[in-house]
C-alpha cells in the first residue's frame, strides 16, 4: 500500500514543472522505476486506413490488442503520442478557446500493458506517479469508476484498490454510468472494459456554483473538477451476441493530457497560460497589437471585449499548433480527408486573425514560435520548419483572395430574416469563395441561425464535391479471420529479397471474410501461405502478380495486399480444386516483378536527386511504383521549372552510369534513425527495420524491392510533372525499358511530325511557330472581314428597333456570329445615340450562346446596368457571365431559349425605365 501522505498541504508547496519536465519525469516513471519499453510517437496519419488522424495513445497499438501482432519485449510501453481531434463526433473544436481544457491537438501521455499487469499495479502506480513524482496533493485526488448496469457489474475491484490499498476515501470516489466509464467495444464485438479517472479539484473559483448538488462530477462541465488520466482496463471480449466473457490476457491503456496535467502544476487559470502555449499567445499578441487579460472564471465578464479577444487569441494559438504538426507529418490542405481538416483549421484560425484586425497571413509568422516551443522533442517540427511556413502562407493567401467577398455574401445571408441559412448558398459559399461548411456553420451559430445541412449535402453531391471529415473513430473489431490466421499460425515469411519462386504450404483460404476448405475453378479467394516469394503491397510499391500451382490445380495471382503480418494473395483458379493445408509451388511473374523494381529504385534516386536540387526541407508526401512507371509525390511550394526537371533527371541517370553499389542492412529503429536514414511518407515501422543505401548519395527506410547496383535501372526518362494539391507536386517516371520504349516512340512521333512539315527534327520547333503566326494572322483577318459584314447589318437593326419613350431599345438574334462580332455591333449602334440599350444575342451551333448588352453611359446612371441585365438572359440560357455597367458579355447553352432571354431584357429595361419616369 502506498503510504497516504498528510492532508496539511498547501497550493503554495505544488511543485512546479515545465511541460517538458512532465513529459521526461512521465516517461522515466514508467521507463526506469516500472520497467516499461520507451516508444516513439506514431504519425498523426494513422496506419490505419478506418482513421483520419490519430486521436488516442493506443492507436499504434490496435493490432497487439487484437492479436494481430506480436507484443514488445518488455509487454509494457510508455509513450507520448501526437493526437489531433477536430472533426467527427470526438471533435473538440467547437469549445477550443471557450473552455479551460479543449484542444484540436494535445499530447497524450499514455502507458500500456499487453497481457502484463493490470489494476492492482497500475492504480497504485498511477496515485504514486502524481503525488509523489509530480506533487499533487492527494486529497484533492477524486476518482470514478463504473457503477455497473444490466449488462456488466460494477467494478468492485477498482473501487477496493482506490480505497483500501491506495487509501481514497469512499466520498471521493464516484460510480459513474457505462456512457462515462466503459470503454468498447468500438466496434459491433471485441475487446472492452471499464475505466476510471483520476479528477483534480482546482478549488471553488474555478466552479459553476457553491451548491454541491450543482457543481460536481458527473453533474456539470465545468472547469473545478479536471478530468487528468483515464485508466482503461480491457479484460472482457463482447461476441457477436452481445454476451461478455474474461479476456485471457487482459490489457491496460491509459492517457493523461499533458496540457491538464501542465494546468494543474504551474496553477494557472487555463492550459493557454501554461509554457506549453504561453510563447505562442504573446506572439499572437504582440503580431496583433492586442493585450491578453486572462483571470479565473468567477473575474471574466462572458461578452465583454476583452473577453471575446482572449478567446480569439487562445483559438489561434490552439489551431496554430495543431496545423504547424499536421503538416509537419505530412498533410497537405485539399478539399478531401484529413487535407479538408487541415484547410479548415487553417481558415478557422484565419477568419479568427481577422477579428483581431489581421488583415494579412499571419499564421505562417507564428510556425517559429511553435517550432521553438515544441522542436526539442519532436524533431519533424525543426526538419520540415520552412516546409510548413511555405505551405501555411500559401493556404492563407488563397483564402485571402476570396474571404472579402465571401465574407460579404455572408453577411448578407445572415442578414435576411430566415433562421436558417439555405444549403444550396451555403455550399456557393464552400465551392466558390473557399469557407468550409463547418465555419459557415460556426458564425451563423453567433448570430442565432442555423445552417440547412441536408441542403448543403445535395448541392454537394451534384457538384461531385465529396469530403470525408467524419471518420475518426478507432475500428478495433478488424477481421476476425485473419486475426485467427496471426493467433494460430503467426504471421507471413516473406522470402521474395532472395528470389521470386519458393515451395509453400496453404495455411489458410479465405472468401468472404469467412474460412473456406477449398476453392474450385473460376472462384476468387485470398490465399495465405506460410511463406511467399509475393510481395504484398505497402511503402508505395503495389503487389506482386504471378501463379501458385500443384499438380493439380492452377491458380492467379492477381495482386498481394498486407494484414498485420500477413501476406493475402487475391487469386483466381484456372483450374483444379485447392485445399487448405495443401503444399504448392509459388511463382511470381518475373517480367512484372523486375519492372517494378527498376521503377522503385528509380524512385530512391529521385527523392535524392530533387533534395539535392530544392533542399532538405523537401518531403515525400506519397509513391506508387509498380511495373508501368514511378509516381513520387514531393512537397514544394512552386512548381518547378522544366530546366530544373532537367537537372534531376540528368542526375539520376549520372547516378545509373556510376554502377553504385545498393546495400540493404536490417537494423534496430534506434540504429537506424543514427545513421540519418530518411523514413518513408506514412510508413510504420517496427522493432527492426531495413535501411537501403545506393552509393554515398541515397539513404532511406526502405521494405521494398530493389537492384543491387544501379547501372540495373538503364535509362530513367520523367514523362509529367504536376500539381497534386497545395504545396504538392507529383512526378512521374519510366526506367529501364519502359523508358526506352517511351524514347523509341517519341522520336517515331517526331519524324513523323517531321516529314509532314518537310523539315529537319531540329527545326521543328521553329517551323510549327511560323505556321501559328500564320494562322493567328489569318484568323485576325477573318474576324476583321467578319466584323465588316456584321456592321453592314447595323441599318437594318436600327430600322427594328423600338422606343421606349425617349430610349432606343435594340434586342435581336443573329445567326453564326462570334462574341466579338456581336460586341462590334453592340458598340456601334449604342455610339448612334446617348439614349439606347442594345441587347444582341447569336448561336454559332448546338449549346452555344453569345449574348452581349450595352447601354449608352447616361442610362448607366439611371440604374440601367449592361451587368445585371446580361446575367439575367444569360441565366434563362443556362449560362453566365457580367461586366460594366456600359458593356457586358456572358455566354450559354440552350439557343432555344435566346427569344425568351431578349424578351427578359426588354422586360427589365422597361421596368426600369418606367420607375425612373424616363
Amino acid at each position: 500500500m502506498i503510504p497516504y501522505i498528510s492532508q496539511d498541504w498547501c497550493w503554495e508547496a505544488l511543485m512546479t514543472f515545465s511541460g517538458a519536465e512532465i513529459r521526461d519525469k512521465f516517461i522515466s516513471y514508467f521507463r526506469d522505476k516500472r520497467g516499461h519499453l520507451h516508444l516513439p510517437s506514431s504519425s498523426l496519419i494513422p496506419d490505419n486506413p478506418t482513421l483520419l488522424l490519430t486521436s488516442a495513445g493506443m492507436v499504434q497499438f490496435v493490432p497487439i490488442f487484437l492479436g494481430q501482432a506480436p507484443a514488445p519485449t518488455p509487454p509494457r510501453a510508455v509513450t507520448v503520442q501526437k493526437c489531433a481531434r477536430a472533426g467527427g463526433k470526438d471533435s473538440d473544436i467547437e469549445n477550443v478557446g471557450r473552455t479551460a481544457r479543449h484542444h484540436t491537438f494535445f499530447e497524450m501521455l499514455g502507458n500500456f500493458s499487453f497481457g502484463d499487469y493490470f489494476k492492482k499495479e497500475i492504480i497504485p502506480w498511477s496515485f504514486e506517479l502524481v503525488t509523489k513524482e509530480l506533487g499533487l496533493e492527494p486529497e484533492k485526488i477524486y476518482v470514478t469508476i463504473f457503477k455497473g448496469d444490466e449488462q456488466n457489474p460494477a467494478d468492485e475491484e477498482a473501487y477496493a484498490i482506490w480505497n483500501k490499498d491506495v487509501g481514497i476515501p469512499a466520498e471521493r470516489i464516484f460510480r459513474m454510468s457505462r456512457k462515462d466509464n466503459f470503454w468498447g467495444p468500438p466496434g459491433p464485438t471485441g475487446p472492452c472494459g471499464p475505466c476510471s479517472e483520476l479528477y483534480y479539484d482546482r478549488g471553488p473559483d474555478y466552479g459553476c456554483s457553491n451548491d454541491p448538488t450543482k457543481c460536481g462530477i458527473g453533474i456539470c462541465e465545468c472547469d473545478r473538477y479536471l478530468e487528468i488520466w483515464n485508466l482503461v482496463f480491457m479484460e472482457l471480449f463482447k461476441d457477436e451476441n452481445g454476451n461478455f466473457s474474461p479476456l485471457a490476457a487482459k490489457n491496460v491503456d491509459t492517457g493523461s493530457g499533458l496540457e491538464r496535467v501542465a494546468l494543474v502544476l504551474q496553477k494557472k487559470n487555463n492550459n493557454f497560460e501554461t509554457d506549453l502555449f504561453k510563447p505562442i499567445l504573446d506572439e499572437v499578441c504582440k503580431i496583433a497589437n492586442v493585450k491578453y487579460t486572462g483571470g479565473k472564471p468567477i473575474e471574466q465578464k462572458p461578452g465583454s471585449p476583452e473577453f471575446k479577444i482572449d478567446t480569439y487569441i487562445k483559438i489561434i494559438c490552439d489551431h496554430v499548433r495543431c496545423v504547424t504538426f499536421l503538416v509537419a507529418d505530412g498533410v497537405r490542405t485539399s478539399n478531401v480527408g484529413r487535407g479538408y481538416v487541415l484547410r479548415f483549421i487553417t481558415r478557422r484560425a484565419a477568419r479568427f486573425g481577422r477579428l483581431l484586425g489581421l488583415k494579412e497571413p499571419f499564421i505562417h509568422k507564428l510556425v517559429p514560435k511553435v517550432v521553438e516551443t515544441y522542436g526539442h522533442h519532436f524533431q519533424e517540427l525543426r526538419e520540415n520548419e520552412q516546409a510548413i511556413i511555405n505551405h501555411l502562407r500559401k493556404e492563407e493567401e488563397n483564402f485571402a483572395k476570396s474571404i472579402e467577398r465571401g465574407t460579404a455574401l455572408l453577411d448578407e445571408l445572415l442578414e435576411r430574416e430566415d433562421a436558417v441559412l439555405p444549403g444550396k448558398e451555403v455550399f456557393d459559399l464552400y465551392a466558390t469563395y473557399g469557407f468550409p461548411v463547418e465555419l459557415t456553420t460556426e458564425i451563423a451559430a453567433e448570430h442565432g441561425k442555423t445552417v440547412d445541412l441536408e441542403g448543403f449535402q445535395n448541392a454537394k453531391k451534384e457538384h461531385k464535391a465529396v469530403s470525408s471529415v467524419g471518420n475518426f473513430n478507432i475500428n478495433i473489431a478488424g477481421d476476425e479471420a485473419l486475426n485467427e490466421v496471426v493467433k494460430k499460425h503467426g504471421t507471413t515469411t516473406f522470402s521474395g529479397y532472395k528470389g521470386i519462386s519458393d515451395e509453400a504450404k496453404v495455411v489458410a483460404l479465405v472468401k468472404d471474410g469467412r474460412f473456406v476448405d477449398h476453392v474450385e475453378e473460376g472462384e476468387e479467394v485470398d490465399v495465405i501461405l506460410d511463406k511467399t516469394p509475393f510481395y504484398a503491397e505497402s511503402g508505395g510499391q503495389v503487389g506482386d502478380t504471378g501463379l501458385l500451382e500443384t499438380d493439380g490445380a492452377r491458380l492467379e495471382v492477381l495482386d498481394t495486399k498486407k494484414h498485420e503480418g500477413l501476406h493475402l494473395h487475391k487469386v483466381k483458379a484456372l483450374s483444379g480444386v485447392l485445399e487448405a493445408g495443401q503444399s504448392l509451388h509459388a511463382k511470381v511473374d518475373a517480367e512484372k516483378r523486375n519492372q517494378t523494381v527498376l521503377h522503385h529504385s528509380t524512385a530512391h534516386l529521385f527523392h535524392a536527386a530533387v533534395r539535392d536540387l530544392f533542399g532538405k526541407h523537401v518531403t515525400q508526401a506519397g509513391s506508387q511504383v509498380g511495373p508501368n512507371y514511378m509516381r513520387f509525390d514531393f512537397t514544394l511550394e512552386k512548381q518547378p521549372k522544366p530546366e530544373e526537371l532537367r537537372k534531376i533527371e540528368q542526375q539520376m541517370n549520372d547516378w545509373v552510369k556510376q554502377n553504385a553499389q545498393v546495400v540493404t542492412q536490417e537494423m534496430s529503429l534506434d540504429d537506424a534513425k543514427k545513421t540519418g536514414a530518411i523514413a518513408m511518407f506514412g510508413e510504420k515501422y517496427g522493432d527492426t527495420v531495413r535501411v537501403l543505401s545506393m552509393g554515398d548519395f541515397s539513404l532511406e527506410f526502405c521494405g521494398g524491392t530493389h537492384v543491387s547496383q544501379t547501372g540495373e535501372i538503364g535509362p530513367i526518362k520523367i514523362i509529367s510533372e504536376e500539381s497534386v494539391s497545395q504545396g504538392t507536386r507529383r512526378v512521374s517516371a519510366y526506367s529501364g525499358p519502359k523508358a526506352w520504349t517511351y524514347l523509341n516512340d517519341q522520336l517515331t512521333y517526331l519524324s513523323d511530325a517531321s516529314k509532314l512539315l518537310k523539315v529537319r527534327p531540329n527545326e521543328l520547333a521553329n517551323q510549327i511557330e511560323k505556321l501559328q503566326e500564320s494562322l493567328k494572322d489569318r484568323e485576325k483577318q477573318l474576324q476583321k472581314m467578319e466584323e465588316r459584314m456584321a456592321l453592314s447589318r447595323v441599318p437594318e437593326l436600327l430600322a427594328k428597333a423600338k422606343k421606349v419613350g425617349v430610349v432606343t431599345l435594340i434586342t435581336e438574334s443573329i445567326d453564326n456570329l462570334g462574341a466579338d462580332a456581336l460586341k462590334s455591333i453592340a458598340e456601334d449602334l449604342k455610339s448612334r445615340s446617348e439614349q439606347t440599350v442594345v441587347a444582341l444575342a447569336s448561336s454559332s451551333g448546338p449549346q452555344q450562346v453569345s449574348l452581349v448588352v450595352a447601354v449608352s453611359d447616361p442610362l448607366t446612371k439611371s440604374g440601367v446596368s449592361a451587368g445585371e441585365l446580361v446575367k439575367a438572359a444569360a441565366q434563362i440560357c443556362g449560362g453566365g457571365g457580367g461586366g460594366k455597367p456600359q458593356l457586358a458579355q456572358a455566354g450559354g447553352k440552350q439557343p432555344e431559349m435566346i427569344p425568351q432571354a431578349l424578351k427578359k431584357v426588354a422586360d427589365m429595361v422597361e421596368d426600369k425605365l418606367s420607375q425612373k419616369s424616363l
